[in-house]
């Protein structure tokens, strides 16, 4: 096993192991759906910040963000509405190889835009995990180059300058996370620890210690990356929670929120500030209830940043804002026949995390 890094808070709750990885994932490139209707998936996209790929003329459609990455999500038309899995980046071919090796699979060419090599896994509730290398980056799309100056108490450094900005799709410039759930938390967590080496930064517990819920990064050793790249909830079934992506600054929250508004879709969760992770966020549903996040001004830190251990409370989700929609709490009712665990669970979620809420 890796030597863990110790806890930045002092609980008894017992730390993750973490297992040697096979190679270190670096980035995650791009998500998978299928849809019955590819075109008003594609007009949610294109509303949400996404651009069509230029010259993709075949079913399967492909939407890249302001980024380098040729596309970060594909569309593929289909008879029933799913999350199909997602593409993890490595950092070299011979990553490629030793993934492949190690998982007794081969290494194949990719399908969508800007080429490239994948080894294809399955994780084990069964979704697509792609490795990917070898593509060709696209030059990013032009947006301001600056963040709006800031106005306190004691500096005034926009003079002369209101804010004018206009009411527009916020520009998406990657996927920054994805959020399962998982009906066995450690299997899960333990299988793309052990193969992509993601490093737990916050770890979420009930009263006896039992992870629920965790916040997981890449490994780039100094090299700044993501709070967490990928989140693992345990729950009664497999299901993929929430697609988060990254926008410039709190204004593109903003201003992405009133254009989505005014293009009717469904605002779910936001906007406001992440307690682990620190993003401003705001979250939408798309045409078939799948929940997509923006965010900015979140968290990044190096391999030296400890694990934090925390209980499991709904309030640690959010520093300030709306509290958890009600579709992502459970009935106030819990079953007299509820195995302790998920009646834990639940208990925490339920429990008024500020005094003026319910």
């Amino acid at each position: 096993m890796e030597n863990r890094a110790d806890s930045h808070e002092k609980t008894d709750l017992p730390p993750i192991e973490r297992p040697v990885p096979v190679v270190r994932a670096v980035a995650v490139a791009h998500v998978v759906f299928e849809r019955k209707d590819v075109e008003n998936m594609g007009r949610f996209l294109e509303d949400f910040g996404f651009k069509p790929c230029d010259g993709e003329k075949g079913a399967t459609r492909y939407f890249r963000g302001y980024g380098t990455f040729p596309y970060c999500v594909e569309i593929i038309p289909s008879d029933r509405d799913a999350f199909v899995g997602f593409a993890l980046l490595a950092n070299s071919a011979e990553d490629l190889r030793t993934l492949a090796d190690a998982e007794r699979t081969k290494i194949e060419p990719c399908d969508g835009p800007g080429g490239g090599l994948r080894v294809r896994l399955t994780d084990p509730d069964g979704r697509r995990v792609d490795f990917v290398h070898g593509f060709t980056a696209v030059e990013p799309i032009d947006t301001h180059a600056t963040l709006v100056a800031i106005n306190t108490p004691m500096e005034k450094r926009r003079v002369d300058a209101p804010i004018r900005m206009p009411v527009q799709p916020a520009p998406v410039f990657r996927i920054g996370h994805v959020v399962l759930q998982t009906p066995s938390f450690d299997v899960t967590a333990g299988w793309y620890m052990r193969r992509f080496g993601f490093i737990p930064s916050d770890v979420q517990s009930l009263p006896d210690g039992s992870p629920v819920l965790g916040f997981f990064r890449f490994n780039r050793g100094d090299d700044p990356t993501d709070h967490h790249s990928l989140a693992i909830l345990e729950g009664p079934a497999p299901a993929m929670l929430h697609i988060s992506t990254e926008t410039f600054d709190i204004e593109a929250v903003g201003q992405g929120h009133q254009y989505l508004r005014a293009r009717g879709w469904t605002p779910h969760w936001g906007i406001g500030r992440h307690k682990l992770g620190s993003q401003v966020f705001d979250y939408w549903k798309d045409a078939v209830g799948d929940e997509w996040e923006h965010y900015a001004d979140g968290d990044v830190m190096t391999d030296q940043y400890p694990t934090g251990y925390h209980p499991l409370e709904r309030g640690s989700l959010w520093s300030w804002g709306d509290d958890l929609p009600d579709s992502m709490r459970p009935s106030e009712r819990i079953p007299e026949d509820a195995p302790p665990k998920v009646k834990a669970f639940l208990e925490a979620l339920l429990k008024p995390p500020r005094p003026w809420l319910r």
